[in-house]
């Protein structure tokens, strides 16, 4: 890579080193974003592409066509050097900087749980969701063939799982009967270990939550804590088995810290009220893996990307950092067709007006035109023909 090194190095290209990035162009200040992937992820919808929803790369777009003024590093840092002010690369090569900002995000967590890594499907990456489709319609083939019945088990209360698994009774719902006839049954199940689904939602919308999963034909289980993901299925904390061709893993995350950096149990990475790295002004640690306290959300990660890159700035200044504040504007979750909670500005309320607002924000959100219209398209064709549109296994 020809030229001068930027001396600001954004570590991560997604919603918080993005937002970070966006601050910068506007403030014309040359930067230089490190990541492992060319593409942002817009993760929310994830859980579409793995249940033939959306199309790939409808909710990814590469980095270089994002960045302007900064420039793109393809590569995947090893460790820090705070001391030294340099990032150490796995292939071997050293990037000093003078201000950095480390967005590196998250990880699924097994929570402790045995057989999770080597038994569960996760859904993080681009890579993980298209396995996700790949095994589900791979399962359904299987079921075809024998005659059986088939069994899908998502583990998580959560936004998260609760769209997964909303999303799976409706791809059952219209693919069984069209191109798999031969399965006699096939049912989802959800395990919530806590009380109620959605526990971060007011606790009517959680009800209605789970009512409208069992319109969907979902089973939902709380007060299910999983003890082990075995070979067919999982094994309650009770000592009851759970048969599961497919088991989801829909819960936990960590943060993911580089070596070099101080991080906490959970992964997370302590800061000032500012965003930086206590006794290394010059290193800002934001989104999923900051430890301020704050939910691993991308509100979250969009809010402290675009404050750190502002706090940043007025470094540059010779100006005082401001303590970052968090503007909760609310949260969202899509149950199915017509079917969404939102709590917005102290308000609740649920259906088909949620649902709208669901989809308004998601589509506002997805980075780029191109993918926007693609993902309209999709769910467009989904709405009116009432049939995932993406049902192909690859060569």
């Amino acid at each position: 890579m020809g030229g001068a090194w930027p001396e600001v190095v954004i570590l991560g290209g997604g919603f918080a080193g993005l937002a970070a990035a966006r601050v910068l162009e506007r403030a014309r200040i040359p930067y230089l974003l490190v990541d492992a992937r060319n593409h942002h992820l817009f993760q929310p919808l994830l859980y579409q592409v793995a249940t033939g929803f959306l199309e790939g790369p409808a909710i990814a777009y590469p980095l270089r066509a994002l960045v302007r003024r900064g420039r793109v590093l393809l590569a995947r840092a090893r460790a820090v050097d705070l001391e030294g002010r340099r990032l150490l690369l796995e292939d071997g090569d050293v990037l000093p900087y003078r201000h950095l900002v480390v967005a590196t995000g998250s990880l699924p967590s097994d929570l402790g749980v045995p057989g999770v890594g080597e038994r569960a499907l996760l859904l993080k990456t681009l890579g993980q969701a298209l396995r996700v489709r790949h095994r589900l319609l791979m399962a359904l083939e299987r079921a075809a063939r024998e005659g059986a019945p088939l069994s899908l088990v998502v583990v998580g209360g959560g936004p998260t799982g609760v769209e997964l698994s909303g999303a799976l009774a409706e791809f059952l719902r219209y693919a069984l009967p069209r191109d798999f006839p031969e399965i006699p049954e096939a049912r989802v199940v959800l395990l919530e270990a806590g009380p109620r689904l959605l526990p971060a939602f007011r606790p009517a919308l959680s009800r209605y939550a789970e009512r409208a999963l069992a319109h969907l034909g979902v089973e939902v289980r709380l007060g299910a804590q999983v003890a082990a993901v075995e070979e067919r299925g999982v094994r309650l904390a009770s000592g009851e088995g759970l048969v599961g061709d497919l088991v989801l893993w829909a819960v936990g995350v960590r943060g993911n810290p580089l070596p070099g950096l101080p991080a906490d149990a959970r992964g997370r990475v302590p800061t000032d009220p500012y965003l930086r790295l206590p006794g290394h002004p010059e290193v800002y640690v934001v989104g999923d893996l900051n430890g301020l306290g704050f939910p691993q959300l991308a509100p979250v990660a969009l809010q402290q990307g675009a404050w750190a890159a502002g706090n940043l700035l007025r470094a540059l200044r010779g100006q005082d950092p401001l303590p970052f504040r968090y503007r909760d504007r609310g949260q969202l979750a899509v149950i199915g067709r017509n079917r969404a909670v939102a709590e917005l500005w102290g308000r609740g309320f649920a259906g088909f007006p949620a649902w709208l607002l669901w989809a308004f924000v998601h589509l506002r959100e997805v980075v780029g035109f191109r993918n926007r219209l693609l993902v309209f398209l999709d769910w467009a064709y989904t709405y009116l023909f009432r049939e995932p549109g993406v049902r192909v296994l690859p060569d």
